[in-house]
Formats: C-alpha cells, sequence, structure tokens
C-alpha cells in the first residue's frame, strides 16, 4: 500500500521533470509534478486516499529537507552579511510589488464580477 503511494507520488514528479525537460517551461519541475499531481486528485484520477499516508510522512519530516539549505546559510553566514542591503532591499521591493500587483489584478476581478453581475441585471438595485 504505502509502496504503491510512493509510486504514485514518484511518478508525477518524474511526470514534472519529463515535461519540464520536453517543453522548456521556466517552472522548476517539482513544481510541475506537484501540481500535475494535484490536478489528478482534483479531477478524480487519483483518489486522496491513494497518497495520504505517504504525503502525511513527507509533510511530518519536511523540516529535515530544510537543514541542507540552513548549513549553507550558516557556512556563507559572512558573505550574506557583507551582501545583506543588496539581499533585503531588492527582497523586500518585491514582496511589496507582489501584494500590489494582487492586490489590483484582486480589484479588477471584483470589478468584473460586479459587472457582469449588473449587465445580466443581478444587481441588487434597491429600486424593486
Amino acid at each position: 500500500m504505502i509502496l504503491k503511494q510512493l509510486f504514485l507520488i514518484l511518478s508525477a514528479l518524474f511526470l514534472g521533470y519529463a515535461l519540464s525537460l520536453t517543453v522548456h517551461l521556466p517552472i522548476p519541475a517539482n513544481v510541475i509534478g506537484f501540481a500535475l499531481l494535484f490536478a489528478a486528485i482534483c479531477v478524480g484520477i487519483v483518489k486522496l486516499c491513494h497518497v495520504d499516508k505517504v504525503s502525511d510522512f513527507i509533510i511530518k519530516y519536511l523540516a529535515v529537507f530544510f537543514i541542507t539549505p540552513t548549513v549553507g546559510i550558516m557556512q556563507y553566514f559572512d558573505l550574506i552579511g557583507e551582501q545583506f542591503i543588496h539581499i533585503v532591499v531588492p527582497l523586500l521591493a518585491s514582496i511589496l510589488i507582489g501584494f500590489f500587483v494582487a492586490a489590483k489584478v484582486t480589484e479588477l476581478f471584483i470589478r468584473l464580477g460586479e459587472r457582469n453581475r449588473i449587465k445580466k441585471g443581478l444587481g441588487g438595485s434597491d429600486a424593486e
């Protein structure tokens, strides 16, 4: 049972790598693979019970996967300290730009939704 679940997850990861190599998308292959797995779960091709035990195990021990990057950060802490401003300023700017763009896109979709609702006569007018 667990091997079957692991096989499904690794198959999605492999499909993501294959798709990334063939289509040359600017998205990491593992993200593509797990997006495919998510889509398969949403559509019903893969049932959630087919991957729940292994995915729970992976999530439970997810912190272990961050040990290596953390050690790398500690190893190069002096270099990061020297370049701190050059790292933090673009990081904060990109976060603020992302928030702003997300807010504007949300506003746009809300306006379009309201406009479509008014056109269809579903608007909540007080004239009734």
